[in-house]
């Protein structure tokens, strides 16, 4: 299944896949007012800060090959993997979470501001 696809992943590609992920939800931010919704990329992780002060936090987990999310204001976390057959990250519980739109969602809510995701 997924999981077994995933261990089996090198880590050069998965490093590759989070970064054009990470690189492709901070264009996004390109034109997002500062003070509605802050983009930052540091040592391999995303924390996207809020007018509110609540985060939003995208960390790698290369043992597991997944990306982990995080909005503790909200009580939110998910754990994603990487699905070849959609090219997206799927949330590893089968709930059909995609991270993308997840994200879109989130700052949406949160920021008001809708993303080009």
């Amino acid at each position: 299944m997924l999981l077994g696809t995933l261990r089996g992943m090198e880590e050069k590609e998965y490093r590759q896949l989070v970064d054009q992920t990470f690189r492709k939800i901070e264009k996004a931010f390109d034109d997002v007012d500062p003070d509605a919704a802050e983009f930052e990329l540091s040592q391999g992780s995303v924390t996207i800060l809020f007018a509110d002060r609540s985060r939003l936090i995208l960390s790698t987990q290369p043992s597991v090959r997944q990306i982990w999310l995080a909005a503790a204001s909200k009580g939110i976390a998910f754990h994603f993997n990487y699905d070849p057959a959609s090219t997206t990250w799927i949330d590893d519980k089968g709930k059909g979470v995609e991270l993308e739109s997840f994200v879109k969602n989130i700052v949406r809510e949160s920021a008001k501001v809708e993303l080009k995701l």
